[in-house]
């Protein structure tokens, strides 16, 4: 993880990541240990409940978005092609206007998810390597650790097996490489180190089949990569993929269609984005360990249900309201700098209606004329072959009798 190398933010990760432990650490507890998967299951819905504020937040800025949306793509019209510096100047007041008048800025919705990307990798971290930060789990490799390094050239031994290319001269670097482990790992594990003594390969036999029985979730051993073998493991990236799919379906529901969004550049990258971020999370999915997938899964799962509530609750939000309120942020910013008030634009609540509606009249007339094609096509085809010189008639048939109709 690129990240976890940058200074301050890195120091951040750790420490999130150091607080997620302890959650896993108590769900661990509770549950006596008993299955890794339920862990992160119930891992993965505490987090997105402590998260759903700034998920609120956020769906707030992206309905004040869709509101604004119209009024910046007409300022963007109305200056394309134009790239001499005193229209881009104009653009750039005319749109800083626009926000001003909803009472929001260009960067309101990345706080939000400046904040979140740091608990992202802390929660990836932990849900990688759950040993590293939960000692019941750890306990359970501490006897074959042991036993390995009670091995003098225990490192040329595990190279010689095949199974690395590297020395792990630390037990953390060992507890890494052992929880990637797959059954048939722990068994050429135990085959290298037979006949060293001191019952090395019978406690490599032990404590594997406690390590794989709590890895165990279904028959996916969690702590290995689904890869591009037909297993059942291929479950947790088509899962992933079909969740971020319908959670990205319900994001977008209740923002209105802006007939401009064609020749929006931004709307455009953002369509593609979400159209790509399903493919991504099951690519990703098929080479990070199968928790990190359950994970993925469970957080897309948890995510659509609170989708569901959440729009419920923007749907009852006060628009007039809402823009009446960040209005008052950005007074208490403008006194500060003796700066007179700004006034609530109504007009903001309207073109947002207008908005809504154009979209409700869009999807009407798509139904409209969809029923309209089936009846067309059924008349065309009765009691003829499709295609037929009959089936023509009654087409051509069809058209007159609208037609004297009106």
């Amino acid at each position: 993880m690129i990240l976890l190398r940058v200074p301050i933010l890195g120091d951040i990760i750790d420490f999130i990541a150091l607080l997620m432990g302890y959650i896993m650490q108590a769900l661990f507890f509770i549950t006596g240990g008993f299955n890794i998967g339920l862990c992160i299951i119930l891992f993965t819905i505490i987090v997105r409940l402590i998260m759903m504020p700034m998920t609120i937040k956020q769906q707030r800025f992206s309905k004040l978005s869709a509101m604004m949306q119209p009024e910046i793509a007409a300022i963007q019209n109305k200056y394309k092609g134009k790239n001499d510096t005193a229209s881009i100047q104009k653009m750039q007041l005319e749109t800083k206007a626009v926000y001003e008048k909803y009472g929001t800025s260009p960067t309101g919705g990345c706080l939000q998810m400046f904040i979140q990307l740091p608990i992202f990798y802390g929660i990836f971290a932990v849900v990688r390597d759950i040993p590293y930060y939960v000692p019941r789990v750890k306990a359970l490799f501490e006897p074959v650790i042991s036993a390995i390094k009670g091995v003098t050239n225990y490192s040329q031994v595990l190279i010689d097996s095949g199974l690395t290319t590297t020395a792990y001269d630390t037990e953390d670097a060992l507890l890494r490489f052992l929880n990637a482990f797959s059954s048939e790992q722990w068994e050429t594990l135990k085959n290298a180190f037979t006949g060293y003594g001191n019952g090395i390969s019978d406690t490599i036999a032990q404590q594997s089949e406690k390590i794989l029985h709590v890895n165990n979730f279904f028959g996916i051993n969690l702590a290995t990569a689904p890869g591009f073998k037909l297993s059942l493991a291929l479950l947790i990236p088509l899962l992933a993929g079909l969740t971020q799919w319908l959670s990205v379906k319900l994001m977008q529901s209740k923002n209105p269609v802006n007939n401009d969004d064609e020749n929006n550049t931004a709307a455009q990258s953002m369509k593609m984005m979400n159209t790509m971020m399903p493919v991504i999370s099951a690519v990703f999915c098929v080479s990070m360990p199968s928790g990190l997938g359950l994970y993925w899964i469970m957080g897309s799962v948890v995510q659509c249900i609170q989708q569901i509530f959440i729009n419920k609750y923007m749907d009852k939000v006060d628009v007039e309201k809402l823009i009446a309120k960040n209005m008052d942020k950005v007074n208490k910013k403008r006194a500060k700098k003796g700066l007179p008030p700004k006034k609530v634009d109504t007009s903001a609540v309207t073109n947002y209606e207008e908005a809504v509606q154009r979209k409700e009249d869009e999807v009407a007339r798509r139904g409209e004329r969809a029923k309209e094609i089936k009846e067309s096509t059924e008349y065309y085809n009765q009691n003829a072959k499709p295609g037929s010189l009959a089936a023509k008639a009654n087409m051509v048939k069809m058209y007159n009798e609208k037609n004297s109709k009106n």
